[in-house]
C-alpha cells in the first residue's frame, strides 16, 4: 500500500510582528464555556487551566527570539502582556446554568447518579471534538452516497480555503518545520537544508526525527 501527500498553503488572516496579541484579538476566535449552577467566580479560575501566566508567556517568547529562527525579528509587546487579567481568564465566558447532574444519555452503564463536579481541587476541563467512529465503519460508496444527499438538501458544509498550487515537498526545507514545529522546534533541520555539514539519506532522516523520544 503507497499513497501521496499534497500539501497546500492556507489563508492567514493577519501576520502579528509583536507577541502576544491583545485579549481582544483572541476574543474572535476563543470563547469559555462554563456550565453550573451559578457564574464562575475567582476561586473557580484559579482551579482551571484558563489563566494566563505572563511570566511564562514571556520566558517563551524570549526562547524563542533568541533560538528560533523564524522569531529572531519578533518584537515582545510588553503594553499587549500587561492587558492579560492575573485573575481571570483573557477571553470572553459564556455562563449556561445546570444543576450538575449528569444526563441519562450521557452516563456509563456502571456510572451512580450524582454530580461530576468537585468542590475542592482540579475542576473538571473537557476538550469538545467530533470523532469518526461512524464514519470509520463505511464503505466508501456509502460515504459518497451520504455526502450527495448532504449537499442535494442544501445543508452547510465546511470549507478549508487554500492555495491554488500545492507547495512542493522538494528542495523545500522550511517546509516541515513549519508544518510540525514540534518535530523542529528551532526552525531548522528540514529535509535537504543548506546547513547540513554532511549529506544525509532522506528515508533514515525522517525515522530520526520522528523517533525523538520526548516527541
Amino acid at each position: 500500500l503507497s499513497g501521496n501527500a499534497v500539501v497546500f498553503s492556507q489563508p492567514v488572516e493577519r501576520f502579528y510582528d509583536k507577541l502576544p496579541p491583545p485579549p481582544s484579538d483572541l476574543d474572535e476566535c476563543l470563547v469559555i464555556l462554563f456550565i453550573g449552577s451559578r457564574p464562575p467566580t475567582e476561586n473557580d479560575f484559579k482551579r482551571t487551566p484558563l489563566l494566563v501566566r505572563k511570566h511564562k508567556v514571556l520566558a517563551a517568547l524570549e526562547w524563542l527570539i533568541l533560538n528560533h529562527i523564524d522569531y529572531a525579528d519578533l518584537t515582545i509587546s510588553h503594553e499587549n502582556l500587561k492587558l492579560y487579567p492575573d485573575d481571570s481568564p483573557p477571553v470572553a465566558v459564556v455562563h449556561r446554568c445546570a444543576d450538575g447532574q449528569v444526563e441519562a444519555e450521557a452516563q456509563a452503564s456502571f456510572e451512580a447518579d450524582g454530580d461530576r463536579g468537585t468542590e475542592v481541587g482540579p475542576c473538571p476541563f473537557a476538550v469538545q471534538g467530533l470523532t469518526g467512529a461512524e464514519v470509520a465503519t463505511m464503505t466508501h460508496d456509502v460515504r459518497v452516497a451520504i455526502a450527495v444527499k448532504h449537499l442535494k438538501e442544501n445543508n452547510p458544509v465546511l470549507v478549508y480555503g487554500h492555495s491554488d498550487r500545492p507547495d512542493s515537498t522538494y528542495n523545500n526545507p522550511s517546509l516541515f518545520p513549519s508544518m510540525f514545529p514540534w518535530l523542529f522546534p528551532y526552525g531548522l533541520g528540514g529535509f535537504g537544508n543548506i546547513l547540513q555539514v554532511r549529506k544525509i539519506n532522506h528515508a533514515g532522516h525522517i525515522k530520526w526525527v520522528v523517533m525523538y523520544h520526548d516527541r
